[in-house]
């Protein structure tokens, strides 16, 4: 009995931990194909940030779900949507603004007044794949290529070893006497972050914060590449600014 009281709490966070990693397996693996969702959805929408982050939220959908009926999938979704709008960013590393530069030509849709610049996507395996940009280097197809970079928090919500990867992963240091199970920091006035040597400005809260909520997100990153389905336009990518962090 001795023995055992000694080792529980330790056994009791072992097991803690494991149920953590298997989320957090669980949710990497829905992100990717969530950001390939995201990118589906840019590759037919002109490249709109706007569409990819609908398309990402419908993507994470599933991590949120509590419940598989309507209301459960509608909840999970309108949560999705919230944390796809602020606390994720999404970055188009492809077309890269040389070739948005090289390729860009004005189209005319409803008002002559106000043509689109866009990347042509038309008739891509007639057009000379020879001819490279005089900035990007590259040639129209490759234009054409929609890869993006998704950087999502993910919000670990297994009680205790949530905050203690929290503080692993942004290496925090002088978190008060007596260490984690504290009310930190101890400079409070001065950076309420907790000295982190590895800051993420989108996923990280103040300490005091995340113990009264008992949110400590963690940064996962994916990305995924399309051919796109419409025209590339760089307005319709710059639609929706992803959120500044902290």
């Amino acid at each position: 009995m001795v023995e055992f009281i000694i080792i529980a709490p330790a056994l009791l966070f072992v097991c803690f931990g494991i149920v953590q990693f298997v989320l957090l397996y669980q949710v990497k693996s829905t992100l990717d194909v969530a950001v390939l969702e995201a990118a589906r959805e840019g590759a037919v929408n002109n490249g709109s940030m706007t569409a990819m982050r609908a398309g990402l939220a419908r993507g994470l959908t599933p991590i949120y779900a509590r419940s598989a009926d309507a209301n459960g999938v509608a909840a999970a979704l309108a949560k999705a949507q919230i944390d796809a709008a602020n606390f994720s960013s999404i970055t188009v590393l492809n077309p890269t603004s040389q070739a948005v530069k090289d390729f860009s030509q004005p189209r005319v849709y409803l008002d002559p007044a106000n043509p689109q610049l866009e990347i042509p996507n038309d008739s891509l395996m007639y057009r000379d794949s020879s001819t490279m940009g005089p900035t990007s280097h590259m040639n129209i197809q490759d234009a054409n290529l929609l890869k993006i970079h998704v950087h999502y928090c993910y919000n670990m919500y297994v009680p205790l070893v949530n905050k203690v990867l929290y503080y692993a992963v942004n290496v925090i240091g002088n978190i008060g006497t007596m260490g984690i199970l504290t009310k930190e920091p101890v400079n409070v006035n001065k950076d309420p972050y907790g000295f982190p040597k590895h800051g993420d400005s989108l996923c990280k809260v103040t300490l005091t914060e995340g113990i009264r909520t008992g949110r400590w997100p963690l940064s996962l990153d994916s990305e995924a590449m399309v051919r796109m389905q419409s025209p590339f336009r760089n307005s319709a990518a710059n639609d929706s600014p992803n959120p500044t962090g902290s």
